[in-house]
């Protein structure tokens, strides 16, 4: 019986550690891990005939002794997408994404820096883009997903002194202490602790995060995913209004697949109606997941080419499977040091 692909491709990476073993590249060389991993991407594009970038995170990964933070979609992936487009020609792109979400506003950077260059761009989601990593997605002209690949909802999640709350979340229930306390005044001990830390603007920052989400979203879609739809506004009104409804999805985690997204007008494809694409790209993602729980990676960002921004911690603690600790680098390296979110 044939071995399932993520099994293959670990006895395919460990046996080519073991070789290398016997002859270690120059530090900071390319390694056998990383040929083997590029040619992926390269055996993916000989299938689409376009050219193809991975933006890939340790969000799924267990065990990963490395911040939130760090493996947020956020402004520093600027150079890393420059760093990886700069050769790539326009006017077509393809984009492999897995990414828990980050900032909007760092989403609609990238955007504007992608779309200076290229007209065309998909997006391929093999597992999950979540939540600013979702609203990515949605300026893409397509988008080819694995059919148990998610997506989530948009909604805003607000910093507050108690934790990560649904800026809708907290907006209901300002509405449900106005409306008790209209009611019967003498609740106001009891709603005071829930109602103190909400500080002077948060009200109002969590409407205009929901508004910009929405607008964001709306205008990508328009532009991009539904140019020369003669219901495009309606169609891009209506899909910024359902991933953005926190009140339908109760939390900001639900999976949202492509069942739910073809008929609100998202142009979503299931990758596995091309049999040989979908055994490329899972084949290519097999590779990634390996590399992101068995070394200190938590973000990659790369093309078949071989140029990359691949950023890591020096706090991981043991790996599952004996790799080298980074690509191009020994083991061991670098020492061990604090997260760090730029290097």
């Amino acid at each position: 019986m044939a071995k399932a692909t993520w099994l293959r491709v670990l006895d395919e990476m460990r046996e080519l550690e073991q070789n290398q073993a016997q002859n270690p590249p120059p530090l900071g060389a390319e390694t056998a891990a990383d040929k083997y991993r590029r040619s992926k991407i390269t055996k993916v594009e000989g299938i689409t005939k376009r050219p193809l970038m991975v933006y890939a995170t340790a969000c799924t990964t267990p065990g990963k002794n490395v911040s939130a933070e760090l493996i947020m979609l956020d402004f520093s992936d600027k150079i890393a997408f420059k760093t990886v487009t700069d050769n790539i020609p326009a006017p077509n792109l393809d984009i492999l994404i897995h990414s828990p979400g980050g900032y909007a506003d760092a989403a609609e950077t990238l955007v504007q820096q992608l779309r200076a260059k290229y007209t065309n761009i998909r997006f391929i989601v093999p597992s999950f883009a979540k939540s600013a990593a979702t609203m990515l997605v949605m300026s893409g002209n397509e988008i080819l997903m694995d059919q148990d690949a998610e997506l989530g909802p948009i909604d805003p999640q607000m910093r507050t002194p108690n934790g990560t709350s649904p800026a809708e979340a907290i907006l209901e229930q300002f509405k449900k202490a106005q409306a008790e306390l209209q009611a019967d005044a003498t609740k106001l001990p009891s709603w005071m602790p829930i109602l103190a830390p909400l500080g002077p603007s948060l009200i109002v920052d969590c409407e205009h995060a929901i508004d910009l989400a929405k607008t964001l979203v709306e205008s990508w879609t328009m532009t991009y995913m539904l140019a020369g739809d003669a219901e495009a506004k309606t169609k891009s009104s209506q899909i910024s209004k359902y991933l953005g409804k926190h009140t339908q999805f109760k939390s900001h985690g639900r999976p949202i697949k492509i069942p739910d997204l073809i008929p609100i007008g998202v142009k979503a494809k299931n990758i596995r109606d091309d049999p040989d694409l979908y055994k490329a790209i899972d084949e290519l993602y097999c590779c990634l997941d390996i590399l992101l729980t068995n070394s200190p990676v938590y973000k990659i960002v790369e093309n078949g080419a071989g140029d990359a921004l691949i950023r890591q911690s020096g706090m991981f603690q043991g790996p599952i499977i004996q790799m080298q600790a980074h690509p191009g680098l020994p083991p061991g390296f670098p020492p061990q040091m604090p997260p760090v979110k730029r290097v």
